[in-house]
C-alpha cells in the first residue's frame, strides 16, 4: 500500500499546474495585513477582496478612509515589499461601519439601546435645539442624537 499524499503537496501541485502562484501570493496580504500595518489600523481597516491586482479594503469610517487614502502609496509599498511574483497596483477603500468596534458591540449594534444621557447633557442639547424653529426637524435631530449613543462629556 502506498502512503496517502498530503493535501499540501496536492495543492502545491495544482497551483503550479494552473499557474496560480502569483495569485495565491497576492492573497497572502490577508495573512500579514495586521502585522504589517499595526493593530490600530487593523482595527479600522481590513482587506476584503482582490480583483486582478487591486486590493479592496473595508474601512470603519470616512475619516479613516481619508487618512488611508493619504497613506495609500506607503501602504502599497509596504504590502508589495512582502510580495515577489505579482504586485498590487492599487488600493480601493469602501466603508464598513462594523469595523472599529469590539466584537460584542458589533453583535449588539442593530438592536442597540443608547445609554441615557445625563440631565446636564439633555439640558445642553435642548439649549442647542432651541435655535431651530421647525419642531419636526428638532424631533428628528433629538431622535438621532439619542440613537447614536455617542454621548461624551
Amino acid at each position: 500500500m502506498s502512503k496517502p499524499t498530503p493535501i499540501r503537496t496536492l495543492l502545491a501541485s495544482l497551483i503550479a499546474t494552473k499557474g496560480w502562484e502569483g495569485r495565491v501570493e497576492l492573497h497572502q496580504v490577508f495573512t500579514f495585513w495586521d502585522e504589517l500595518l499595526g493593530a490600530d489600523i487593523a482595527r479600522q481597516a481590513q482587506p476584503h477582496v482582490i480583483r486582478k491586482t487591486v486590493l479592496w479594503v473595508r474601512v470603519s469610517d470616512s475619516v479613516w478612509m481619508q487618512q488611508l487614502h493619504l497613506l495609500k502609496g506607503m501602504i502599497l509599498e509596504k504590502l508589495n515589499s512582502r510580495l515577489t511574483k505579482n504586485k498590487l497596483t492599487d488600493l480601493r477603500f469602501q466603508l464598513d461601519s462594523s469595523l472599529g468596534m469590539d466584537a460584542g458591540r458589533r453583535e449588539e449594534q442593530p438592536a442597540r439601546s443608547a445609554a441615557s444621557p445625563s440631565a446636564r447633557q439633555k439640558m445642553e442639547f435642548e439649549a442647542l435645539l432651541a435655535s431651530i424653529q421647525d419642531d419636526e426637524i428638532k424631533a428628528a435631530i433629538r431622535k438621532c442624537w439619542l440613537k447614536t449613543g455617542n454621548l461624551r462629556e
